[in-house]
C-alpha cells in the first residue's frame, strides 16, 4: 500500500508539472535594446512618449516608459515588431506585464489595455491598419507608488476588425496567410493609454509575455490517471 501511494504522489508531481508547462508564459518584450527604439516601441498618438529607462526594469536591465501629457487621453505605445508568439497564431489568451507607477495619478481616471494590429488576407482587396481593442484593462488611476506584477489582460473579447462579429478572441480574429478568409494577419503590438485629460501619465512596464490556458482535455488527464490508479487499488483491496 505505501508502494502505491508512492506512485499515486509520483502522478501527481507529474501533473503539476504537466499543468505548470502548459500554463507557463513566453517572454515577448523585455526592452533591452535598442535604447532609441526599444523592441521597436514607439508613440502611437499626439502628445506620448515612449522610451527606454531603467526604472521599473524586473526582467533585464531596462523598461519602457511611456508618459503621456495631460491634454492627451486616448494614445499608445505601439510596435511593429511582432513576437513570434503574437505573430503566428492561434495560441495567445492573455498578456502578463509588470507595470511601476512612480508618481500616483491624480487626475479622475487612466487604464491600460492591449490593442493587436493587423492585415487581411493577400489579395485585390488586402487591408492594413485594421485593429482589434479587447475589452479587459488595468487601472493606473487609484495605484499607489509601487511595482504591480503579473498583470494580466485576457485578451478574449474584441470586435473583427472585418466582419463585425463581437465578443470575440485573439485566437478567433487573427491567423497566418491562408489560414482563412477573414483571419487578420497580426502586424503590430500596442499597450492603449486612455486617461482624462486632467493631469499627466508616466508609467514603467516590463516583462510583457504571453499565456496560453491549457486545453481542457489536458486539465482532466491527472484526474483520469489518479482516479484509475484508485479504481486499480480497491479492485485489488
Amino acid at each position: 500500500m505505501r508502494h502505491l501511494f508512492s506512485v499515486i504522489a509520483v502522478a501527481v508531481a507529474m501533473v503539476l508539472i504537466g499543468s505548470s508547462t502548459l500554463r507557463a508564459a513566453t517572454l515577448a518584450y523585455s526592452f533591452e535594446s535598442p535604447p532609441t527604439n526599444p523592441d521597436g516601441f514607439g508613440p502611437n498618438g499626439g502628445g506620448v512618449t515612449v522610451t527606454q529607462d531603467t526604472i521599473g526594469a524586473t526582467n533585464g536591465t531596462h523598461s519602457l516608459k511611456t508618459s503621456v501629457v495631460g491634454g492627451a487621453t486616448f494614445v499608445g505605445a505601439l510596435t511593429g515588431v511582432v513576437h513570434p508568439s503574437i505573430g503566428d497564431p492561434p495560441g495567445v489568451d492573455y498578456i502578463l506585464f509588470d507595470m511601476t507607477v512612480v508618481d500616483p495619478f491624480p487626475g479622475s481616471f487612466a487604464l491600460v489595455g492591449v490593442t493587436i494590429f493587423g492585415a487581411s488576407q493577400p489579395g485585390p482587396n488586402q487591408q492594413f491598419g485594421l485593429q482589434a481593442q479587447f475589452a479587459d484593462f488595468e487601472q493606473i488611476g487609484g495605484k499607489a507608488a509601487g511595482t504591480y506584477n503579473d498583470i494580466r489582460i485576457d485578451l478574449s473579447s474584441a470586435t473583427h476588425p472585418t466582419t463585425f462579429a463581437t465578443g470575440q478572441s485573439f485566437n478567433q480574429i487573427f491567423g497566418v496567410v491562408g489560414s482563412g478568409p477573414d483571419d487578420i494577419i497580426p502586424t503590430g503590438f500596442q499597450f492603449f493609454f486612455n486617461k482624462s485629460n486632467d493631469a499627466p501619465l508616466t508609467v514603467y512596464i516590463d516583462n510583457v509575455r504571453t499565456g496560453q490556458v491549457p486545453e481542457p482535455a489536458s486539465m482532466l488527464l491527472g484526474g483520469g490517471l489518479l482516479g484509475g490508479l484508485m479504481l486499480r487499488r480497491r479492485r485489488s483491496a
